[in-house]
């Protein structure tokens, strides 16, 4: 080989490289770069949550109306509480005052007729009937103490406040007292007729 031609390979070794060993490889061309799905998203929801979501509108809907028909119901009793803190302890009227408000209260939740024509031992067992236990058969003697000239001492108001207070506080439902009328029309005896009469008599 010509020494001139050695040094020149030598000076200049790419020369020597075959040019389809650079040249790009056709099919490594057509390759693409990987392309990933796209992340799944939370819309839209699988029927399973939009169950969940209707019964969670429907429970805080139907727990609005309670409250709100609860607070309804004891309207009259918290208006009457505040009333009753305003009466004065030591007036001579005050169990006449008393007795009068828990009867307004009354008619709030119960007709007219079934509430305003009680009075004496009738109106303090249905009163007592709505207190504790303990609290019972106190407040129909301070409230007969009305029609007395005597009017109640200190420790009595006091009492008798916190009576009404407890009658109002109770969250028991009213209902309407059983008259003696009620009571005897459901005690009267079935007089028999006269075909009966002539079958026992047979």
């Amino acid at each position: 080989m010509d020494p001139a031609t050695v040094n020149s390979e030598i000076a200049n070794p790419q020369a020597t490289v075959p040019m389809s060993s650079t040249a790009p490889n056709p099919a490594l061309a057509q390759l693409q770069d990987i392309i990933h799905p796209e992340p799944i998203g939370a819309w839209p929801w699988a029927i399973g949550y939009w169950l969940v979501l209707a019964l969670v509108i429907a429970l805080i809907t139907l727990l609005v109306i309670w409250l709100r028909k609860r607070a309804r119901d004891f309207a009259p009793k918290k208006a009457a509480k505040q009333l009753l803190n305003q009466l004065d302890k030591q007036a001579t009227s005050y169990a006449s005052d008393v007795n009068t408000l828990l009867k307004r209260t009354a008619m709030s939740y119960l007709s007219r007729e079934a509430i305003a024509s009680l009075d004496g031992e009738a109106w303090a067992t249905w009163l007592d009937s709505y207190l504790p236990e303990h609290k019972r058969q106190r407040i129909g003697p301070l409230l007969a103490k009305r029609h007395q000239a005597t009017p109640l001492t200190l420790a009595e108001a006091n009492e008798l406040h916190q009576l009404a207070q407890a009658w109002l506080t109770s969250k028991a439902k009213l209902s309407a007292p059983e008259t003696h009328t009620q009571t005897s029309q459901n005690h009267t005896p079935i007089q028999p007729t006269d075909t009966q009469q002539a079958e026992a008599q047979c």
